[in-house]
């Protein structure tokens, strides 16, 4: 219920309902923790004094509150007017109550804190209501941090990580949407297109952090000539554009010429200039193509004219444009259609969030873009060195029957590697002949063209897609801006599915403890929740069997299996276990099966590798081919709560685990 809500307002209602569904409450805020600022900043309250609530900040540390982030411990306090730690908010009394705070915690991290609250003397949460809330606040935080990266990855998806502009996606969307607008109601609209004079060069002398360092201080000058009513955009590279409504080109020409004064003026290495072309509907342009293509026409005139100064697309403008001859219109058409399949292509991979049907998706459709004779697509894998293949495509002979394995590399093997080791992209025209290319095996020698293109996501590389060609120097300048400006948007996409499917891991992780939490309540029977605790211990896994063993019995010196799941010989390992004195430390233990003493026969049937660990006196052994630490700490976490869960029905079946096994 919490996972599936659409928006930060929806969530906290939820947060609000539910748990007054499980624990009775009078009063309830949640906090969350601005690292920044160093503060607790409230996001939601239920209270009488909610606006005075919602209006106080908490220092991180201060108060209860702070208190419970910094410790990263819950707290249960009865009568806790009462106790030092608490600091009144301004403008609220001081009234008998107790508080049961929790930190919300995300990948070992506080991100906010839960305070539920009773009111009045002698009120308390009991020990079962604390614990439920505690589980219900780790939910909710998995929700709270879902929520919040949805959101951010829809700003993200939106802007330019590095002016903060909006992005190629988002000016391609505008510009139909305010061309439509202006059409209806019969009213002028502009575009002024613009790009920085001999880039290359600055970058080329003094360094691409530099570069982009004038790239912000460009797009801040942008922001400057601005209206409320227009939008500035980064399309790619050094290239920007300004949209502005309610405007005819005269106006627009001014604001230009505005630009380009004010980055004549910027502080940098080295005197920077900018060139603009401006263009009107409805004098212009009677369309969206029509409109891009005027005011690209018009800043070509301005590099033409000397640089450093804009350009109105006129008939003039429109006979030069001419006179460039029909390939240079051919390319220019080609160039737009690219750019509204790529439009078309962002769209359909910000819907998908399954990282293989990404992949698919870009090496199907990547080639009504750009003629390649084969495409791959690689992402980092867990251990931030190797690139792991996910989709190949393509009709090259010479790599037919490539399997993955063999298409595998790390950062910095070959070119794929190189691309992903310095960020950057590299257009290399004689694959043959690159001094870092390294021979697929089994491949054939062929005079190739490879372009490789990093995927980079808050400036980490992420991946790469690339692409070759046979033939010397066949992909062009326009091929490869293309194929930046889809990595950009499929960076975000592998790593918005990438962190749904963490998030979705979580959520499963959190709702098997809160179930084995409660399974003692449900069924009080010690070999109910052992065989529940071994079921979910192989789920999470993904292990091929499970089983629960009790502690050897003093006099005879045998085990009893209490429950078991999967393949059978998993119960005698398990006992094997039991008797070689496993687990020799207080967490999760690997142990070759074949070092155990006297297991089954049929065990040799079973993957060579147990996990063992300790289970309130009892044993949880779990079988796999192999351990993540993932997938180690997931068993932790089980065994942690199956070990209260085994007590509690100790307790409440008026026995124990060792008296069941004897």
């Amino acid at each position: 219920m919490l996972l599936g809500s659409g928006s930060l307002d929806e969530l906290l209602e939820r947060i609000t309902d539910e748990l007054k569904r499980l624990v009775p409450y009078d009063v309830l805020t949640v906090y969350q923790v601005d690292p920044v600022r160093s503060l607790l900043v409230p996001l939601h309250s239920v209270d009488l004094y909610a606006a005075e609530i919602l209006d106080a900040p908490l220092p991180l540390g201060r108060g209860l509150t702070g208190w419970v982030v910094e410790h990263r411990l819950a707290q249960n306090v009865p009568a806790a007017h009462l106790d030092p730690r608490i600091e009144l908010v301004p403008g609220t009394d001081s009234e008998p109550e107790t508080i049961a705070a929790v930190p919300l915690m995300v990948r070992d991290q506080p991100i906010g804190v839960l305070n539920v609250y009773r009111l009045g003397e002698g009120v308390t949460f009991s020990d079962d209501e604390f614990e439920l809330i505690c589980h219900f606040a780790d939910l909710a935080a998995l929700a709270l941090d879902n929520t919040q990266i949805r959101e951010q990855l829809t700003r993200e998806a939106q802007t330019d990580w590095l002016t903060g502009l909006f992005n190629h996606r988002v000016y391609q969307e505008r510009v139909r949407a305010e061309l439509e607008r202006a059409h209806r109601y019969k009213r002028p609209m502009a575009l002024v297109t613009f790009d920085l004079d001999d880039f290359k060069l600055l970058n080329d002398v003094h360094g691409h952090m530099e570069g982009d360092l004038m790239l912000r201080r460009v797009a801040s000058a942008a922001g400057s000539v601005l209206r409320a009513t227009d939008s500035a955009f980064r399309v790619g590279g050094e290239e920007f554009a300004i949209l502005m409504p309610e405007t005819g080109k005269r106006a627009a020409k001014a604001a230009a010429d505005r630009l380009c004064a004010r980055v004549r003026q910027l502080p940098g290495p080295r005197s920077l200039t900018v060139s603009c072309g401006v263009a009107a509907f409805p004098d212009d342009a009677k369309n969206p193509t029509e409109l891009l293509a005027a005011a690209d026409a018009a800043l070509y005139v301005a590099k033409e004219r000397g640089k450093d100064r804009a350009a109105s697309y006129s008939s003039a403008v429109r006979a030069q444009r001419d006179t460039r001859g029909a390939a240079g219109r051919r390319q220019e058409l080609e160039s737009l259609t690219q750019i509204k399949l790529l439009g078309a292509l962002a769209t359909k991979l910000n819907r998908l969030n399954d990282v293989w049907q990404i992949a698919e998706t870009i090496v199907t459709e990547l080639r009504t873009m750009i003629d390649y004779h084969n495409a791959r697509v690689y992402l980092l894998g867990d251990d931030q060195r190797t690139l792991e293949p996910v989709a190949f495509g393509g009709n090259l002979s010479e790599y037919a029957g490539e399997t993955f394995d063999a298409l595998r590399c790390d950062v910095g093997e070959g070119i794929t590697g190189t691309a992903a080791e310095r960020g950057q992209t590299l257009n290399i025209g004689d694959a043959q002949h690159c001094e870092f290319a390294e021979d697929i095996e089994g491949s054939a020698d062929i005079e190739e063209s490879i372009l490789a293109v990093p995927l980079r996501y808050e400036r980490r590389t992420i991946g790469v897609i690339v692409l070759s060609k046979l033939g010397l120097d066949q992909f062009s300048q326009l091929a490869v801006r293309l194929l930046e400006l889809l990595a950009a948007q499929a960076a975000v996409a592998f790593e918005n599915a990438r962190l749904l499917e963490a998030e979705r891991r979580s959520a499963a992780v959190s709702n098997a403890l809160l179930e084995i939490a409660t399974m003692a309540a449900t069924d009080p029977s010690v070999s109910a929740v052992a065989a529940h605790l071994a079921h979910v211990a192989r789920s999470l896994t993904g292990s091929r069997a499970a089983a629960v063993v009790g502690p050897a019995d003093p006099a005879s010196g045998r085990s009893r299996v209490l429950a078991s799941t999967g393949d059978a010989a998993v119960r005698a390992i398990a006992t094997a276990a039991v008797r070689a004195g496993f687990p020799r430390r207080d967490e999760v233990e690997l142990v070759d099966v074949a070092n155990l003493p006297g297991p089954a026969a049929e065990a040799s049937a079973l993957p060579a590798v147990a996990a063992v660990v300790q289970v309130n006196g009892a044993l949880l052994v779990v079988v796999c081919d192999s351990f993540s630490e993932r997938a180690q700490a997931v068993l932790a976490a089980v065994a942690g709560q199956g070990g209260l869960a085994l007590r509690s029905a100790e307790l409440l079946a008026g026995r124990a685990v060792a008296d069941v096994a004897s």
